[in-house]
């Protein structure tokens, strides 16, 4: 079976309107889609013959389930794709800002005398003089596929885990050796507290005014999840004010992140442009997961990650 192969990294391109893809896949002749980003709807499997779909996301978001189904066409998707990414990713944060790596690797940087002073050096090393993370506690909101890859990583380092997550039985807890909590209680007890949630309805907003002023004075936020689960303005007076100690935010409420953007001003938080799952492993990920997702469909198998299971009644 021919493949062809469109990077939208180099084309610039993404398909949001069914007669130009449909146009496109004609002439290709193609019959099985793979794709990431390009959507596709129902007017698009009006206008061309397909037999398989692929999306290299972990929620099928941009397939329309119910037609393709409907239609006998499977759905292949990728989920916890990059949750390695993004469990490294949060590690990584974690270490930086109880360790003031950020500061310190801009004081080395700056214009500065190559032979400070001995009161400026004791000023710079009480300044970036940080904390360890063995011996904390870290609280995870969400304890799915990113969330236990969190665990596993901090536990490495000597820390405590707990977690909430009302969709996960409790014997994922224990047998990740997490502690099950309310989300109240990750609230109180955490010295580092991690967000690892879907975007979904159910979490906007999750973290309010109410949820932040419960954090033990002093904690650490991580977000690599999405910024609408956490209320802004709550957020930032906590950071502002010093109760908590600091953030390290891989997403914002305005993306693209803009220099300028009220957060990454703020001396106590480091942010990143939403690149916590943009390792280069994770094309190989999806790939994978894909490929063996068509293999066992012409097996006559079912795949380990098909979306629209009511396709197996037109099978």
């Amino acid at each position: 079976m021919p493949v062809h192969h469109e990077d939208w990294r180099e084309t610039k391109n993404i398909f949001f309107e069914g007669a130009a893809f449909a146009e496109r896949l004609r002439a290709e002749g193609c019959d099985v889609i793979i794709t990431e980003a390009d959507e596709i709807r129902k007017e698009l499997l009006d206008l061309v013959d397909i037999k398989m779909i692929g999306t290299c996301r972990g929620s099928p978001v941009n397939v329309d389930l119910d037609v393709a189904a409907t239609r006998g066409i499977p759905v292949f998707h990728t989920p916890a794709r990059n949750a390695e990414a993004v469990a490294d990713i949060t590690l990584c944060f974690m270490l930086m800002i109880l360790r003031h790596i950020h500061p310190a690797i801009e004081w080395v940087k700056s214009d500065r005398s190559s032979l400070p002073d001995a009161n400026e050096f004791i000023t710079m090393y009480d300044a970036m003089t940080g904390s360890e993370l063995h011996g904390r506690t870290v609280g995870l909101i969400g304890f799915g596929a990113i969330g236990q890859r969190v665990a596993r990583r901090v536990q490495a380092f000597g820390a405590r885990v707990v977690a909430h997550d009302p969709h996960v039985a409790e014997a994922v807890f224990e047998k990740n050796d997490a502690r099950c909590g309310s989300l109240t209680e990750v609230l109180q007890q955490a010295d580092l507290l991690s967000l690892h949630v879907a975007d979904v309805p159910e979490t906007k907003n999750l973290l309010g005014p109410e949820e932040i002023a419960q954090m033990k004075p002093g904690a650490y936020f991580i977000n690599t999840a999405r910024a609408a689960s956490v209320d802004a303005d709550a957020l930032y007076d906590a950071l502002a004010s010093g109760r908590l100690s600091a953030a390290a935010l891989d997403v914002l409420w305005e993306e693209p992140v803009r220099s300028d953007d009220r957060f990454v001003l703020l001396p106590n938080v480091i942010a990143t442009p939403h690149i916590g799952g943009a390792s280069r492993d994770v094309i190989t990920h999806q790939s994978a997961m894909i490929v063996d997702a068509i293999e066992a469909w012409l097996r006559g198998d079912r795949p380990n990650h098909l979306a629209n299971p009511a396709v197996l009644d037109h099978r």
